[in-house]
């Protein structure tokens, strides 16, 4: 990751799954948090992003980028986040992976959970907070693991958008 890379790891603290980024940038009535409607959310978000207190695996880089013919903005979003993205490249990251996918095979057998695997690789092996807007299942599965669920197993910090904003001490007036 280089130099800038190495100075952002000190100040981590959040490996960001893709769908909170998802919720402020999609443009559609489906979406949990529309930019226009909770943009000073966002903003602060978009902060700890550019401190460095939030960074997200390699693969949520990927998975953003197969938003970008209808996401308008998505381009522009992602080359001026680079420096967020991280790399799997420690001991402790693939110790990890290893970890939750011999626990949890879906995540080494199915594409659709090397994201979520990476997002939480990232923060056990950093000791960071994963950010989710996944909820926790009351019937856990194998077949159909839940972030906050195999996190919790794992012992790696969990939280939703807004617990993150609370953690961070966002106000209306932030």
């Amino acid at each position: 990751m280089g130099n800038l890379g190495t100075l952002f790891d000190a100040f981590a603290k959040y490996s960001i799954d893709t769908n909170v980024i998802l919720s402020f940038l999609r443009e559609d009535e489906a979406e949990r948090y529309p930019m226009d409607v909770f943009k000073p959310q966002w903003d602060f978000l978009h902060k700890a992003i550019a401190d460095g207190r939030v960074v997200a695996a390699r693969r949520v880089e990927a998975e953003l980028a197969k938003w970008q013919k209808t996401i308008p903005t998505m381009k522009a979003w992602l080359s001026e986040k680079k420096h967020m993205f991280c790399d799997v490249e420690t001991d402790e990251q693939l110790a990890a992976a290893k970890r939750i996918v011999n626990a949890y095979p879906a995540y080494g057998s199915n594409e659709n959970y090397l994201g979520d695997l990476e997002v939480m690789t990232l923060a056990m092996a950093r000791k960071l907070t994963v950010v989710s807007l996944e909820l926790k299942a009351h019937q856990h599965s194998n077949k159909r693991p839940k972030i906050p669920n195999v996190c919790e197993e794992f012992g790696i910090g969990c939280a939703s958008l807004a617990g993150f904003l609370r953690a961070e001490g966002f106000t209306t007036d932030t």
